[in-house]
């Protein structure tokens, strides 16, 4: 995307209405431009930060000694591509696979992405949940950001799901899940489930986030 240089410049004091668009999925989106980095909002979610996005930054951080030997890594909830642009922040650039259900969203995650890392992106627009129930392909690194509004879909918590993502890792693969708090009670039940499928994981705690690592 060509941004004049005077948004660029008003984005350091203020978000800058870049894009606004609607689609099957999210009856209103917004592309913000803040301090040099896309943001992707709904009325009531917030979903990229460039490379600023906390949760991608977790992932990168504690994967960090696994990530030189990662080939290939799908993406289930692609939002602007925050972590394609963490992963390249920090020297990495493996091929991706990335699946979003809203078409406008993944269309504009390509756009935006550098010219140097789309050669390397394999984009997906489908439900993940019936993208992994069909996938034979297998993964170094699976990464599940899946929300709708700042609810990740009860599918997504399912043993099944996750068996499957277990499933399509390769030996000594990873996984990271990106998971929003909202009911203690409920979380818990989710930490049980994961925990039966992954049992070996840690668990950072970013604000109401709580980020699975295996």
């Amino acid at each position: 995307m060509d941004i004049p240089f005077y948004k660029k410049l008003l984005s350091y004091f203020y978000p800058v209405l870049l894009r606004h668009s609607s689609g099957a999925v999210n009856a209103s989106l917004k592309i913000y431009l803040y301090r040099n980095q896309f943001q992707l909002t709904t009325p009531d979610a917030f979903y990229s930060d460039g490379d600023r996005y906390r949760p991608a930054i977790e992932v990168v951080r504690n994967l960090k000694l696994f990530l030189p030997d990662v080939k290939n890594m799908l993406v289930l909830g692609t939002g602007l591509g925050s972590i394609v642009r963490v992963m390249k922040a920090n020297g990495f650039n493996p091929n991706y696979t990335l699946v979003e259900l809203d078409e406008v969203v993944l269309k504009w995650a390509i756009e935006l992405l550098d010219e140097d890392i789309i050669k390397n992106i394999k984009p997906v627009n489908a439900d993940a949940k019936v993208f992994m129930a069909r996938n034979t392909d297998k993964f170094d690194l699976i990464f599940i950001d899946i929300f709708n509004s700042r609810v990740v879909p009860e599918f997504v918590t399912t043993p099944v799901f996750l068996t499957q993502c277990l499933n399509s890792l390769n030996p000594g693969g990873h996984l990271a899940f990106n998971y929003i708090v909202n009911d203690q009670n409920r979380w818990e039940g989710v930490r049980q489930t994961f925990t039966s499928v992954f049992p070996e994981n840690k668990i950072i705690k970013e604000d109401i986030n709580r980020i699975f690592i295996v």
